[in-house]
């Protein structure tokens, strides 16, 4: 996500460089370990799957939770958007494209979104579970399984295989969307959990980049005013 999304000059995609670092690089030492028997990863086709969706599904995540996170998020301009149709030509425009123009074109009329809810968390990993299928980018990966009586969720195949060989260890896992709906962490609301309880600044520290302290900065350091940036480019500031 910081690869594709947060970078004032991008070296390369997410995608790129799990080919680079992953398939390429560990592949080779993986074939190199084939005579110890030691195998690559369970999974890995689901992981290289995931790579061309990964970082915009999660960019769209903390988009919409960034009221409940400690930094800010925005919607790519035009440019950006054309950097990540060139990088991901198979699924940017068709699944991804779509969905930010609208959130985009939803702020430029004053309904920037945010999720009043929080997402469901996955019992082994504690990521929220937003990811989609191998090969079906429109259907969320979810598992369950019930281990005396209670009812735990999974981001993955892979995550609920790792709570049934050993669930003792995972069924104890605190989960931070869990604590604040008990009520354990400062409060039942989670404005008052962020301000209160993790001690976030709201506006400062979070919500939208576009006229934020950080945002200001980042002109300042740029030699540009904020004034200047704003009246001459609205794509940005929506």
């Amino acid at each position: 996500m910081m690869m594709d999304y947060m970078l004032p000059n991008k070296v390369m995609s997410w995608a790129e460089a799990w080919e680079v670092y992953y398939e390429q690089n560990g592949g080779a030492l993986f074939k190199d370990l084939e005579r110890y028997g030691i195998r690559p990863p369970k999974y890995q086709d689901v992981a290289n799957d995931a790579k061309h969706h990964v970082s915009h599904q999660t960019w769209s995540t903390f988009y919409q939770y960034s009221h409940a996170t400690n930094f800010h998020t925005w919607m790519p301009d035009e440019e950006e958007m054309a950097w990540l149709s060139e990088k991901y030509p198979d699924t940017f425009d068709k699944y991804y494209r779509p969905r930010f123009e609208y959130l985009r074109n939803e702020h430029a009329e004053g309904r920037r979104f945010y999720n009043n809810t929080l997402p469901q968390l996955c019992q082994v990993c504690q990521i929220p579970v937003i990811f989609t299928e191998k090969d079906d980018p429109t259907a969320f990966s979810h598992r369950q399984w019930q281990y005396e009586g209670e009812r735990y969720h999974f981001c993955s195949e892979g995550c609920c295989d790792i709570f049934k060989n050993e669930p003792e260890k995972y069924v104890q896992a605190w989960l931070p969307v869990h604590q604040i709906y008990q009520g354990n962490c400062g409060g039942a609301d989670v404005g008052t959990v962020v301000s209160e309880y993790y001690h976030i600044k709201p506006g400062t520290d979070n919500l939208e980049y576009v006229d934020s302290p950080d945002h200001r900065r980042w002109l300042e350091i740029q030699g540009k005013s904020p004034a200047a940036k704003h009246s001459g480019d609205k794509q940005d500031a929506a």
